[in-house]
């Protein structure tokens, strides 16, 4: 006869099942951190003057136009949408009916109701200051902030924006590794190849700079020599033209400034 298990070791054996995590919470987690080791995050406080970066991170360059971002003060910020390989901007904040509406009655505007918002350039630098992943949606979310100084910029604007990479449902969750996920990441934003560091200063420099090879040397020339019964073309060839030719018919002198050279029959005879 089979023996019954007791009720306590059904309930054990189903809680231990229960407490066994999901399965995509494991690839989340992996995807997120390793994109994090690819791209290093910027740490950012807020000061007197706005926002301020503690901490530079990777300097990425744009690529896409049409991300919308926001100053520094703004709490509110619309996400752009990279999808299909094409970039879909955050609609401009607007007041709505009821706000235009209050206006008129001498109810302040919240600021955050204001649209002081501005499209990113091409080639703008800037940080990532967040990284997300959320797996369910197959969506990577990321924040970025202006890098004032890479961009050499007069005035500091540190305008922030994010941007929601939308992939194919299942695509993360279905093993999709962040190398595969930072090549999309790429077509919006690629690393800076400028020479510039974390800090937006040009690297290089200081006694740890390496030193440029010198140029290699030619191999020093061996001296002209001239021998007994070489030709005239041979001593042309070490010596070049004569400054004087005196013909004597059989015999020949070439005058250099600091020889003479006889020939007797087209051959080198004598050196003076």
């Amino acid at each position: 006869m089979r023996k019954k298990l007791s009720p306590m070791i059904l309930l054990a054996s189903v809680f231990s099942l229960m407490a066994v995590p999901r399965a995509f919470t494991a690839p989340q987690g992996t995807v997120e951190s390793e994109l994090k080791k690819t791209y290093k995050l910027t740490q950012v406080q807020s000061d007197s003057t706005g926002l301020a970066v503690t901490e530079a991170g990777t300097v990425l360059v744009i690529k896409k136009g049409g991300i919308r971002s926001y100053p520094p003060g703004d709490a509110v910020v619309l996400p752009n949408a990279f999808k299909d390989g094409a970039m879909h901007t955050a609609a401009a904040k607007t007041l709505g009916t009821a706000g235009k509406l209050g206006g008129h009655f001498g109810i302040p505007k919240a600021p955050d109701t204001q649209d002081n918002s501005r499209l990113l350039p091409l080639e703008e630098k800037v940080y990532f200051t967040r990284i997300s992943v959320d797996l369910p949606k197959d969506i990577v979310h990321i924040s970025v902030i202006e890098c004032d100084t890479c961009n050499d910029v007069k005035q500091p604007s540190n305008f922030k924006a994010q941007v929601d990479f939308q992939f194919p449902k299942g695509y993360i969750s279905g093993g999709a590794d962040a190398g595969q996920i930072a090549d999309l990441i790429s077509q919006v934003f690629a690393n800076d190849t400028g020479g510039g560091d974390a800090n937006g200063q040009q690297q290089g420099g200081g006694q740890d700079q390496q030193q440029a090879a010198p140029a290699a040397q030619d191999p020093p020339k061996q001296p002209a020599s001239i021998e007994k019964g070489q030709t005239e073309d041979q001593v042309i060839a070490a010596f070049g033209q004569p400054d004087k030719i005196v013909n004597l018919g059989a015999k020949k002198l070439y005058i250099y400034k600091d020889m003479k050279v006889t020939f007797v029959g087209g051959k080198v005879s004598d050196v003076q």
